[in-house]
């Protein structure tokens, strides 16, 4: 069995661990398991675990921007037509639009803006921000 096999199967089993006694058994298991290994097998071991440890690292640092993005957008999006936003400053859809803040998996992948698209984000919220108080000054002197 290939390392990267046995480690996709040890974290499956590890996250279905429910109590402190199954976690104390798992890091036997685990202790045996390594102990059994060669050398080499450990190294294999070794590459594979580090291989998967970046990968979700790489992975949480995705959802923590999902995340940010939503919370930075929470308290101003009802406020705002993310439909006209999109159309007006993308030329695309309200749900492309969507996608990009919410993460969702498109193609096979977590839909996220390019920088670009960040930055165009940013300045279409500060174009709006604009309008609204040049209008917001209009209607005082008024």
């Amino acid at each position: 069995m290939s390392a990267e096999k046995k480690l996709k199967e040890l974290m499956v089993e590890f996250r279905s661990l429910k109590t402190e006694t199954e976690k104390i058994a798992f890091d036997k298991k685990m202790s045996r398991l390594l102990a059994e290994m060669s050398t080499e097998e450990r190294k294999t071991f070794r590459k594979a675990f580090l291989t998967s440890a970046r990968q979700t690292v790489a992975e949480a640092k995705e959802i923590k921007k999902e995340a940010e993005m939503k919370v930075l957008l929470s308290g101003v999006d009802n406020y705002l037509s993310l439909s006209q936003i999109a159309q007006d400053y993308f030329g695309k859809s309200r749900s492309w639009l969507y996608q990009r803040i919410n993460g969702a998996t498109v193609n096979g992948k977590p839909a996220q803006f390019t920088p670009e698209e960040q930055q165009r984000f940013a300045n279409a919220l500060m174009d709006i921000s604009e309008k609204i108080q040049n209008t917001a000054k209009r209607l005082s002197t008024c």
